[in-house]
């Protein structure tokens, strides 16, 4: 259940409702400083990947590959976390993807001693492990401590902060040696390690596991108050909600009413990478053409990512007041218009009108951060009951994981064999594709409580 519900009740408010979700969002921002070293992990491959086959120290196909291996790892990862997540809780988990990001950007930088691409690509797959259990576990404790008036916003930090780690990769890499750059992610991994020792576990996992006494120390934390009654109501609340529902499999994600919130919502992890923002953001210091004009591809790449993040916090405005259903349903036909735009500058290889690719797919990216993004993690969070959370976590990351490899491996190959403007054709029709869908099917949760969303399989 969402924490803070019970203190948005007139009568039970003793304390200071902008204390309370202080600290509710202070937890929630440490939780999202993983998803910054994601962010870093997958940006990284832009610089470092046109640097090195500039020094033709990797081949096209070897870049193809470390720029999708990393959907190896996070392919894998999900069904273990799904599992372990109600065994041992979000926050351990959480430290075993930041040591998983660590062990990966060691890996990295014994690659720039011997030059042996198994390393690379191990280092990618173990970014994937530490990316799917990140993309699992933060939008499940995002959904259970944040409060049900922000609960999109805070979802948007999600985005915001993987973007975040895209664009410190932009900027720093075009300036920095390889080990440099290397060290700098790594130093983001350390940071993750420590913030995530300062977390609060998820009052609901404690009272599912039985462990009352901590789930009263943690609900007075995040609600910032020592009123036993506020508390006491809180931790009703959840043991009710909690009592309602049995142990459930996998299976029962696969009956009626549970079914159709799967569909959408890996309908909407799906339409998400088939925008092609995996290939843009991996291949972006590639795509944006080299100019003499004001500003050259590695300048552009940064200005991109940085108005990409910028976007972000707009959409965080956005969310909670037009809703979901209708940025999904706006963004996913604007990013379609702009990657036909993208098409057919490509196609006509019109080289005197160079700032067009930027302003295309810059405004895709900024239509994407307003919509289809960060959308998806919030519908994740709020459509499945405690007990279902983690096995529709672990689905949904599997089918984000498996079209992300497609769009980035596919990427290159294409590029090489029918032109770069085919790329963009094939996303901007999956992009109205996706407009339509939406459209049809995609429901509203808009300020609705866990337990309305929830709802039931009847």
């Amino acid at each position: 259940m969402s924490i803070g519900f019970v203190v948005l009740k007139n009568e039970l408010i003793t304390g200071s409702l902008a204390q309370q979700i202080k600290a509710e969002n202070f937890c929630l921002f440490l939780a999202s400083v993983g998803v910054l070293g994601v962010g870093c992990s997958v940006g990284w491959t832009s610089p470092t990947i046109k640097k090195l086959e500039k020094q033709k120290i990797i081949t096209a196909s070897q870049s193809s590959w470390i720029a999708s291996a990393h959907e190896i790892g996070h392919f894998l990862s999900p069904f273990p976390v799904g599992y372990l997540v109600g065994k041992i809780g979000r926050i351990w988990l959480l430290l075993a993807a930041s040591i998983l990001a660590i062990a990966g950007w060691v890996l990295v930088l014994c690659f720039n001693q011997g030059y042996h691409i198994a390393l690379l690509y191990a280092s990618r797959v173990l970014f994937g492990l530490s990316m799917g259990t990140v993309f699992t576990v933060v939008p499940l404790y995002i959904a259970e401590v944040a409060p049900p008036t922000s609960r999109g916003a805070l979802s948007t930090l999600f985005q915001a902060m993987l973007y975040l780690g895209h664009l410190l990769e932009y900027s720093a890499g075009p300036y920095s040696s390889y080990t440099a750059l290397a060290i700098i992610s790594m130093v983001v991994a350390c940071t993750w390690l420590v913030t995530t020792l300062c977390m609060k576990e998820s009052p609901v996992y404690l009272v599912q596991n039985g462990r009352n006494d901590k789930a009263i120390d943690n609900i007075a934390w995040l609600l910032n108050t020592n009123d036993s009654e506020i508390i006491r109501a809180e931790l009703v609340k959840t043991e009710q909600m909690l009592d309602q529902r049995w142990e459930r499999s996998i299976w029962d994600l696969f009956k009626r009413g549970y079914r159709a919130k799967l569909t959408i919502v890996c309908f909407a992890a799906a339409a998400q990478r088939f925008t092609g923002m995996s290939s843009v953001v991996a291949y972006a210091a590639q795509t944006f053409p080299s100019t003499k004009g004001f500003l050259n591809s590695d300048q552009y790449t940064i200005l991109f990512g940085f108005l990409v993040f910028a976007f972000t916090f707009v959409s965080a405005s956005l969310i909670d007041s037009l809703g979901r259903r209708p940025l999904m349903i706006a963004s996913a036909f604007g990013c379609g218009v702009a990657h036909a735009v993208t098409a057919v500058y490509f196609g006509w290889n019109t080289d005197s009108l160079t700032w067009i690719p930027f302003l295309s797919i810059t405004s895709f990216s900024v239509l994407y951060s307003l919509g289809i993004g960060p959308i998806v993690n919030t519908l994740q969070g709020e459509l499945f009951p405690p007990e279902l959370k983690g096995y529709a976590s672990s689905i949904v990351t599997i089918v984000h994981a498996a079209t992300s490899f497609m769009v980035t491996k596919s990427f290159q190959v294409i590029k090489n064999d029918a032109g770069l403007y085919v790329n963009f054709i094939i996303y901007a029709a999956l992009c109205f594709l996706s407009s339509v869908i939406a459209y049809l099917f995609v429901p509203e949760t808009k300020r609705k409580h866990l337990m309305e969303t929830q709802g039931t399989e009847d």
